[in-house]
């Protein structure tokens, strides 16, 4: 292995090469300028060298790994990442190593190697448009106060409760829940876009669902982006996700072409979006590697 070394690279021609080389529009910006930048403000690139030859290269950096790829004609894959993850062991002395955002055609190497599968998600997108939506009898779609953030909060929390998001990403306080919420209204506040967020209320004025989107001040090129959609379980069926979906999609037309989501692999709620025109961007798979005293 000493013919192998990593060398800290100049940001902007990492990124270059990242951008080329992934082959992977992961986070779907349609952009060159915008794949570049994302991944120029990473810290701690790495190029894999043999000699003066660059062979991949990886962010590498508090125990966690992203942004990896291979230089053709280097193609030894299983390899490339064992060295990468024997360089994030000797930068860290966490427990564990993780290996964000790894592609489909990588995740079996790194199973081979004892890395195993922790989040396979994707991105999804379509253009925003004007479109109808239609509700049942006792249901009204209507724009969310600061008043109602409280049972906003309440009725995510409770869909959450033994969903896919959960065991992914753990339970979350319905205190952290409340906060989330909060955050995102007071960004779409400062982005004029709170209009794309509504509540569902039932016969009794109750809020029985909710969609959190809008744009965010930090997102590149001022796409719009739906945070979270939920409906309790007793009410869904009834075509009122899709509805707030409809809604949000037609007021964000006016201020930006396109509206993004995150959803895991496997989550029922992907079956919604496809049928609304979402298309999927590619597998990205969060993997975790224990270190082995």
């Amino acid at each position: 292995m000493s013919d192998y070394t990593f060398a800290k690279a100049d940001n902007d021609l990492f990124a270059v090469y990242q951008t080329i080389y992934s082959q992977a529009d992961i986070e779907m910006w349609f952009s060159w300028e915008h794949r570049l930048n994302d991944t120029k403000g990473c810290k701690d690139c790495f190029f894999l060298c043999r000699g003066d030859d660059k062979l991949g290269g990886a962010v590498i950096s508090g125990g966690a790994v992203r942004n990896a790829f291979l230089v053709p004609p280097f193609d030894d894959h299983s390899l490339f990442w064992r060295l990468v993850i024997e360089k994030a062991k000797s930068l860290t002395k966490k427990a564990e190593i993780i290996c964000n955002g790894v592609l489909a055609g990588e995740v079996e190497t790194l199973r081979s190697l004892g890395v195993r599968v922790w989040r396979p998600r994707q991105i999804m997108c379509r253009p925003t448009d004007v479109l109808p939506y239609s509700l049942p009898a006792g249901f009204t779609l209507e724009a969310p106060t600061q008043a109602d953030i409280p049972e906003i909060a309440k009725v995510a929390y409770t869909v959450n409760l033994g969903s896919i998001s959960e065991e992914m990403f753990g339970r979350e306080s319905l205190r952290d829940v409340k906060k989330e919420v909060k955050k995102s209204f007071a960004y779409f506040a400062e982005t004029g876009t709170m209009d794309q967020c509504s509540v569902i209320r039932d016969a009794e004025k109750q809020i029985v669902g909710g969609c959190v989107a809008g744009i965010y001040p930090q997102m590149p090129l001022g796409f719009a982006f739906i945070a979270d959609v939920f409906v309790l379980p007793e009410f869904r069926g009834q075509g009122l996700a899709g509805a707030m979906l409809r809604h949000a999609l037609t007021m964000a037309h006016p201020k930006t072409p396109l509206m993004k989501l995150h959803v895991l692999v496997d989550n029922p709620a992907a079956n919604l979006y496809h049928k609304l025109g979402f298309i999927p961007g590619p597998v990205f798979t969060d993997m975790k590697y224990s270190r082995k005293e």
